[in-house]
């Protein structure tokens, strides 16, 4: 992927899943964790923090798992989360390893 700059103005999850977790990823990467490398790597760290940001306010609403599957759809994420993760573990998984980065 391209690095971008802090200047893009789409919401950041969506841009992390529909970009990064199309059904191409297993072309592009040898997996979750390699993609997600590979946006914090090429990504601003201010849009990084954005998006630590809206999976904490995603995380906040009252959504079951189906709500957090739907979401995930909704936002461009073509594949499922990684084993063992249910969507909403796997949110709560990526913001706090992107919050170290």
């Amino acid at each position: 992927m391209l690095t971008r700059s802090a200047s893009y103005s789409d919401r950041e999850t969506a841009q992390l899943l529909g970009g990064w977790f199309s059904q191409d990823i297993v072309d592009e990467f040898l997996g979750h964790d390699a993609a997600v490398t590979d946006y914090a790597q090429t990504t601003n760290p201010q849009l990084v923090a954005h998006l630590v940001g809206e999976l904490h306010e995603l995380l906040a609403l009252p959504l079951d798992e189906g709500d957090y599957a739907l979401a995930a759809a909704e936002l461009g994420m073509e594949v499922g989360p990684p084993e063992p993760f249910s969507h909403g573990a796997w949110f709560q998984s990526l913001a706090a390893t992107l919050s170290g980065v």
